[in-house]
């Protein structure tokens, strides 16, 4: 192992798992917020996260506890998801531009696994305020722009893991 990966401090191996999920995240939610601005109101896709799991009532007026526990709730997720595909990422040695396009592919699955499995799945009694919030379309956009994002912090991001960097190219004589 280098010395630079044995004197790099816990925070700072701890922010390069975090923060690229959270950022992405962040990214995430200010589309979905401005998408809803247009389409709902502001609050209508965070306050329809907690909505979905039965806090709050049905509809898009204003409530402050489904509101704050959907932004909380959808920055949590947007940790954990962005941790499981930096572990991806190191398993499968995505670096650079793969690393960004690796991201979009993600954020599609999870779309997918969000949309098929969950809303319309297992929690579709709960989930009509969510579902309503935005259309469809911007939801895709939404996972395409936290995957492009988390792959471009994971690939070029001031806080890049040292395992995902190219080795460096050796200089040899003609």
């Amino acid at each position: 192992m280098s010395t630079q990966l044995q004197s790099e401090s816990g925070g700072r191996v701890a922010a390069r798992w975090i923060l690229p999920g959270l950022i992405a995240g962040l990214v995430f939610a200010m589309w979905a917020m401005v998408v809803g601005i247009f389409t709902s109101n502001l609050w209508a896709p965070p306050q329809g996260i907690a909505q979905s799991v039965g806090i709050g009532a049905r509809g898009h007026a204003f409530q402050l506890v489904p509101f704050v526990v959907g932004l909380m709730g959808h920055m949590m997720n947007s940790v954990i998801i962005g941790v499981i595909f930096i572990a991806i990422a190191r398993a499968l040695h995505l670096r650079g531009v793969t690393s960004v396009v690796g991201g979009m592919v993600y954020g599609l699955i999870v779309y997918g696994t969000m949309y098929w499995v969950l809303l319309r799945g297992l929690l579709a009694s709960t989930s009509a305020s969510f579902l309503s919030a935005n259309p469809e379309w911007s939801w895709v956009a939404a996972h395409l722009m936290f995957g492009v994002v988390l792959g471009a912090l994971v690939a070029y991001g001031p806080l890049r893991d040292p395992h995902l960097e190219a080795p460096a190219a050796r200089l040899t004589p003609a």
